[in-house]
């Protein structure tokens, strides 16, 4: 893994990076990883870098609830007291000391006091410098077997934990609060998940949102085979293996490739790596597809020369998937109701080739011309407490308000697609919520009507 440091030194860092998009998520500003993107974009950040951002500044985030609770056992931090840019700092800092075991402390440490510097000035180095001592200060060690219910322990893989010498979580005698500490989840949301789904399958279910996702490339089967899929992905894996021995003398390979697991249609890499530097995908062979996402697109079972409406279309992954299994015929009606996410869309349409793909404004009651169709697709806006581990942010802003908000939208939207589809046609309604009242309610909702 890498450990950050500048690879140009006039240039921006990964731990910059990962500070600015921990920073705007506190702020409500926006997701760490479009953050990412788009420092990528516009400023000199390289490849590997932005991985190491991209790791960094989701962790914090899907930790950010553990992350309190041992910064307050440790330092007496409260973050209700603490500015957002310290937050910020100490949050990304602290999950490099705790979870990312090949990261020298003392790195960590040296670079969020100059951090502390550049963004709070004052008393805020002192402050950072002060948290972070105490911090190292009470590590007993960064590899231990992990203890289940052990206060002194903070799980970070599956069997694995950094093991203080104090508590940093709340006794297990309040089993339920001890376990919302442990997985990162406010005890209000915890309480909530065990009375839905019962004690053993809320804690595996907190467990799971605080895994580290993989990235999914799919192959383009209308444009690549099979074997020539794997020999190319093969190739990159070898680069980037080299490349980490220090032995490739080349131009630098995409960080994590060396770590890949592959299958006849799939890659799957670590989250941090970059696609930006696979040729199959600029090339248009592959795709970029969640396997839970992929599924719901062939649960629509889509034939060639069908007419298939995908409603909440952007980025047009799945409108792909209709397309390929379509074997690019008939036509995949992709629609969405902001301009900008639509072109997202239509540059995913000519980069794979997928010409049977119509990008559409998403209809309303003053405009709805899109006819009649033989299957929809209705993946909906919500509240993505299914997808925690990719989308940490979720973490964060979910309201009763908000979850009230969401429902009524996708009544609206299943109602839209179901106006679409033709006597007889199929409708396939999908969220990335775990939530019943986004889930069975909202179809036994609509059946009802």
């Amino acid at each position: 893994m890498a450990t950050g440091e500048h690879s140009d030194p006039g240039g921006l860092d990964g731990r910059e990076a990962a500070y600015q998009a921990v920073l705007a998520v506190l702020r409500g500003r926006g997701f760490a990883s479009e953050v990412i993107r788009t420092l990528r974009t516009k400023q000199s950040l390289t490849a590997r870098d932005a991985g190491f951002a991209l790791d960094v500044a989701l962790g914090a985030i899907r930790h950010i609830f553990t992350l309190d609770h041992v910064l307050a056992a440790v330092a007496h931090v409260d973050k209700r007291r603490t500015r957002p840019e310290l937050r910020a700092i100490l949050y990304t800092a602290a999950y490099q000391v705790i979870w990312m075991d090949r990261v020298p402390v003392f790195a960590a440490v040296d670079e969020a006091v100059k951090q502390a510097h550049r963004h709070v000035g004052g008393r805020g180095p002192g402050v950072t410098n002060a948290v972070l001592r105490n911090l190292t200060r009470c590590l007993a060690s960064r590899q231990v077997e992990w203890e289940r219910l052990n206060p002194a322990h903070i799980r970070t893989d599956w069997r694995q934990a950094t093991a203080f010498t104090r508590p940093v979580l709340p006794a297990p005698a309040d089993l339920e609060i001890h376990l919302a500490a442990a997985t990162g989840e406010r005890p209000a949301r915890y309480a909530a998940l065990r009375k839905c789904f019962g004690a053993e399958a809320a804690e595996a279910i907190a467990w799971a949102a605080q895994a580290v996702p993989v990235t999914v490339v799919q192959r383009n089967r209308l444009r690549i085979s099979a074997d020539d899929f794997q020999k190319r992905m093969r190739a990159l894996a070898t680069s980037a293996a080299s490349e980490e021995s220090g032995t490739h003398a080349g131009a630098q390979a995409p960080s994590g490739l060396q770590q890949m697991e592959l299958t006849p249609d799939a890659a799957f890499l670590p989250a941090s790596a970059h696609l930006s530097e696979i040729p199959l995908f600029a090339e248009g062979l592959a795709l970029v597809q969640d396997p839970t996402a992929h599924s719901a697109a062939l649960l629509v079972e889509a034939w060639p020369t069908e007419r298939v409406l995908d409603l909440c279309a952007a980025p047009g992954g799945k409108s792909a998937v209709l397309a390929i299994e379509m074997e690019n015929r008939g036509e995949v009606v992709a629609c969405d109701s902001s301009p900008e996410r639509l072109e997202l869309v239509a540059e995913n349409r000519s980069r794979l080739g997928l010409t049977c793909i119509t990008p559409r404004p998403a209809p309303t009651r003053k405009r709805d011309d899109l006819g009649e169709f033989d299957a929809a697709l209705v993946d909906v806006p919500c509240s993505n407490t299914g997808v925690v581990a990719r989308r940490p942010e979720a973490r964060l802003g979910l309201t009763s308000e908000k979850l009230a908000s969401l429902i009524k939208t996708q009544r609206e939207l299943i109602e839209t697609a179901a106006r679409h589809v033709r006597p007889g046609g199929r409708l396939v309604y999908s969220t990335c919520s775990i939530e019943p009242a986004e889930n069975q309610q909202v179809v036994a909702w609509f059946l009802a009507r």
